[in-house]
């Protein structure tokens, strides 16, 4: 069987040192032997780990210069402890954070490490090789020798011009652009991360770093990222809905089905949120002990219950919808399931509290008893280019009292990250994370029923987010376990297959289809 990923970031581990030769070889493994404790920081798709047991030879590879707000928390919280000097340089992410690097050139270097021959350190095997396509006839099934590589773009705030923001959106677009007409195949775009950006206001999404410079700031999508959406279309670039806010999303779904009707929509390494996005609706009383801040509002969910016994979804707005697989599907779009334990629905407990964080315009408009129809002006206003997006400005000169409760928290989880970790064969957890993947097939597949959709078989592939600082399920920890997950999945199909009599398909066939041939099917069509 091969295996597909359609998210993934091998180079983004080689970027942290001074760029002159010292910094990693994208085909090397970071493991415990080089003191990086704690899976968050091994590496797991290497070019040598997806080459490794010969069952990969195509992938989907996300470049990505990672954001300034990010750098300045996660990895010099890192850097302080002289243990993990070999990983990271402080100078050097110094550089990244004082714009002595663009992103624009963090960009040049991350595709510089990507190209780089092995090193003999690295003792690749000569008949290896990646192959950037170009065409995709140039693509051979049956070559696992050669590592066929497509593309994909994570960040809008890549393409910014001078001191990483858009002076003037041409050179923005003319920055996009220059990457595109290298020839090398691009299947699709992010235009939001975990930061604000200058083109769509983002969703919330990660318990790790002090809230301050992740926190969302104005409301759905700017005059800039509607420029950026259209010349990506113009690319036959596709857009990918992961990492923008609600709002956003339902203003890209207007615009999409209006406008680009044939365009098909990428969710790529997502999770469900297990909920109607009428979740907000004060009548339905699920929102816990909303606050308003100077930032934002921060709000509490409780995690939803998975439909598998024992699994749960994570309930932050980062993850979908039902509404929002229906858009997805109906685009006859390719869906992503996450490896990342967290979006899963697996990092805490059944019944724990979850916090989520919006702006302000976001969450009045969520809960407004009119949204959708506000939604629909927001569209139209978008349409002609002359959206309101609100308060985009970040205000973090007084903390509050909750503030610095959110910054325990993220140093906590830092600490467990960091606490050595005894390495198992096969975890206590391994069935139950299984089984989180497979709770996200079955409702999607229960979604598609809901809404009178074709079974989604066709439309789901793996998008692990491996090497994008995840905490990966135990049952795919990283790629060279991809056929041991396949199996488990398999098993865990044939025991629950018939509690669902109306899925047609073999356990085989599903296994099948998520973790290669959906993907290869839909770049044959598009490419």
């Amino acid at each position: 069987m091969a295996f597909f990923d359609l998210h993934c970031h091998p180079g983004l581990k080689t970027l942290f040192l001074p760029q002159d030769g010292r910094q990693f070889s994208v085909w090397s493994n970071l493991n415990p032997k080089d003191h990086l404790i704690g899976d968050i920081l091994e590496s797991q798709c290497s070019l040598k780990m997806l080459m490794q047991e010969g069952d990969i030879n195509l992938i989907c590879l996300t470049l990505h210069p990672p954001e300034i707000g990010m750098i300045d928390q996660f990895l010099l919280k890192i850097g302080a402890a002289t243990i993990y000097k070999k990983f990271l340089s402080r100078e050097r992410l110094r550089d990244m954070i004082t714009l002595t690097s663009s992103y624009q050139q963090t960009f040049g270097q991350e595709f510089a490490n990507i190209s780089a021959a092995p090193r003999p350190e690295d003792q690749i095997e000569a008949r290896k090789k990646v192959k950037f396509l170009k065409n995709w006839n140039e693509y051979n099934v049956a070559d696992f020798n050669t590592l066929h590589i497509v593309f994909n773009l994570e960040g809008g705030h890549t393409f910014y011009d001078l001191n990483n923001r858009v002076n003037d959106i041409e050179q923005v677009v003319i920055n996009f652009n220059s990457f595109i007409n290298k020839g090398f195949k691009v299947l699709y775009f992010t235009l939001a991360h975990l930061t604000p950006n200058e083109f769509i206001t983002h969703a919330y999404g990660n318990k790790l770093l002090t809230k301050g410079p992740l926190l969302p700031k104005g409301i759905g999508i700017t005059a800039f990222g509607k420029r950026m959406i259209e010349n990506a279309y113009a690319k036959k670039v596709f857009i990918d809905v992961k990492h923008m806010s609600l709002v956003s999303r339902r203003i890209f779904y207007l615009f999409r089905k209006k406008y680009f009707p044939h365009m098909p929509i990428i969710a790529s390494h997502i999770g469900l949120a297990g909920e109607s996005w009428t979740v907000f609706r004060k009548d339905r009383n699920m929102i816990i002990n909303p606050v308003r801040k100077s930032y934002g509002y921060k709000l509490t969910w409780l995690k939803n219950r998975g439909r598998l016994e024992g699994t749960d979804f994570y309930p932050l707005s980062i993850n979908l919808y039902n509404e929002d697989i229906r858009e997805i599907l109906d685009s006859n779009g390719l869906i992503g399931i996450s490896l990342d334990l967290r979006i899963l629905g697996g990092k805490d407990k059944t019944g724990t509290l979850q916090n989520d964080f919006y702006s302000h315009e976001e969450y009045e408009l969520l809960t407004d008893p009119d949204a959708d129809q506000k939604i629909q002006t927001l569209f139209e206003q978008f349409e002609t280019g002359h959206i309101d997006n609100g308060n985009t400005t970040l205000n973090l000169v007084h903390p509050e009292p909750q503030d610095i409760e959110d910054s325990k928290e993220a140093d906590a989880e830092l600490n467990s990250i960091f606490a050595p970790k005894k390495k198992t064969d096969e975890s206590p957890d391994y069935r139950y994370h299984v089984r989180l993947v497979l709770n996200q097939l079955v409702r999607i597949w229960e979604i598609a029923g809901w809404y009178g959709i074709p079974a989604p078989w066709n439309n789901l592939c793996i998008g692990s987010d491996f090497d994008g600082m995840i905490a990966a399920i135990h049952c795919f920890r990283n790629s060279t376990e991809a056929a041991t997950f396949a199996e488990a999945l398999k098993t865990e199909l044939e025991l629950e297959l018939p509690n669902y009599p109306g899925i047609d398909l073999t356990a085989t066939e599903i296994t099948d289809r998520l973790m290669f041939q959906n993907a290869k099917a839909f770049l044959e069509r598009h490419f």
